[in-house]
């Protein structure tokens, strides 16, 4: 009887003495599920974006911070979103940010839907003499906006996107000639006009985005409705000259 209690002792103790050296190495090894991963900004853009939007027309101005995707190119998304009935892929998109003079579609950007905190803010229209646009062939660089007109479907191009109003995250920024500008990832609606209406190949857009772009941030020729002809005012607000 004695043997066996000494033998169990023993077991004990040579457990208690691996116990000793194996627990802190495995305390040493984070754990895999010790935390959930951060978010890209490109996710956190795209959980902004709505999954459906009741879209009217009030048109505002504003001096403030806003994001401008006018030459920027589209990468679309698995997401969907629903405006006024129509179902319209979302893309995202990087967009420098600027501070100035604006015009906005309170409907979108200021009431529904609602973004809140110093890490979001809209994407917009405004008129800056110059800023920050990429292409493939230059990479990034600041220079005014150039308007260009493309027929949708053609040269390469697979359409366009709507980025007047839309949710974006402060992101990485991007260094130009030894200079930092701010940015955003921006999400939005591919084939969807500043109406909040559907748009096909085949029609006008205009944009200030590479003719290398795929899917431009842009808008297409207006037929119908209040904004008939408004087309040189939203590409160039505020323009004085």
């Amino acid at each position: 009887m004695m043997s066996r209690r000494s033998r169990l002792a023993g077991t004990a103790a040579v457990l208690s003495l691996v116990a000793l050296f194996v627990a802190p190495a495995a305390q040493a090894s984070p754990r895999e599920d010790a935390g959930p991963r951060a978010k890209s900004a490109t996710t956190r853009a795209l959980d902004l974006m709505p999954k459906k939007i009741k879209a009217g027309l009030d048109i505002r101005f504003a001096f403030r911070r806003y994001a401008l995707c006018a030459a920027s190119n589209i990468t679309p998304s698995s997401r969907m979103t629903i405006i006024n009935g129509k179902k319209y892929r979302v893309g995202t998109g990087i967009c420098p940010i600027l501070k100035g003079w604006t015009v906005y579609n309170e409907t979108l950007q200021g009431t529904k839907p609602t973004v809140d905190g110093p890490s979001t803010i809209w994407s917009s229209f405004g008129t800056p003499a110059s800023f920050p646009q990429y292409s493939p062939e230059t990479g990034w660089t600041v220079a005014p906006g150039t308007i260009r007109s493309q027929v949708l479907g053609t040269d390469g191009n697979e359409g366009m996107a709507n980025f007047w109003g839309f949710p974006c995250v402060d992101s990485k920024p991007v260094n130009i000639q030894g200079k930092e500008y701010p940015m955003a990832t921006c999400a939005g609606p591919l084939m969807e006009n500043i109406t909040n209406t559907p748009v096909s190949l085949g029609e006008t857009a205009f944009t200030n985005a590479p003719t290398s772009a795929t899917r431009p941030v842009g808008l297409a020729l207006v037929t119908r409705g209040r904004l008939v002809g408004m087309e040189p005012f939203f590409l160039t607000p505020f323009k004085t000259e």
